[in-house]
């Protein structure tokens, strides 16, 4: 059904004068991959597919639930009440980030992409191993860290200043989701 309306639509609005270049997706490649076959305008005319930032910060946070559940099948608690835990609260706050990290960013894939890795090297920041070279610099920035060194003052405690602490431990298990979307073919 998707496709034939789009193809319809698509197709009309050649009579009309103008073309549509680029199709703003959902996540869902079959609509983009049957105008793209079609060549509805030509071998000439390249189709773009762009995703839509709340379908692809919905995905980070499915995939981050995915892998807990999929950890706690094999015995091994990633969420829960624990320091550091990825709870549901702490996943919400991670997609949010995630969310944000594409929004400031918009029309830059690289500073995207350092945004996005920004946000989780300071998350599983700690005193004793401080992870904040991506962060934001300067007296506005977001990161307590930086903030404060910006300011030429000691920066605070992570345990008081960071409001969504990741345990370091859980980063060979959730990177693999960061590297799959802050990839450069997705952003």
């Amino acid at each position: 059904m998707e496709m034939a309306a789009a193809y319809k639509l698509w197709s009309r609005s050649k009579k009309m004068g103008f073309r549509y270049t680029t199709i703003l997706s959902d996540g869902d490649s079959k609509v983009f991959k049957y105008l793209s076959d079609k060549n509805i305008y030509g071998a000439d005319t390249e189709i773009k597919k762009e995703e839509c930032v709340n379908h692809v910060s919905k995905r980070f946070g499915t995939a981050l639930r995915k892998v807990v559940q999929e950890w706690r099948t094999k015995g091994v608690t990633l969420g829960g009440k624990s320091h550091g835990s990825l709870k549901e609260e702490t996943i919400k706050k991670l997609t949010r980030y995630y969310q944000n990290a594409i929004r400031r960013n918009k029309g830059n894939v690289n500073s995207m992409k350092t945004a996005i890795y920004a946000t989780l090297l300071h998350n599983i920041s700690t005193d004793q191993k401080p992870q904040h070279h991506k962060c934001p610099t300067g007296k506005d920035s977001w990161c307590f860290h930086q903030a404060a060194m910006a300011n030429g003052k000691t920066p605070g405690s992570h345990k008081s200043h960071l409001k969504t602490p990741v345990n370091e431990k859980f980063l060979p298990k959730i990177m693999p989701i960061y590297q799959r979307l802050a990839s450069h073919e997705l952003l």
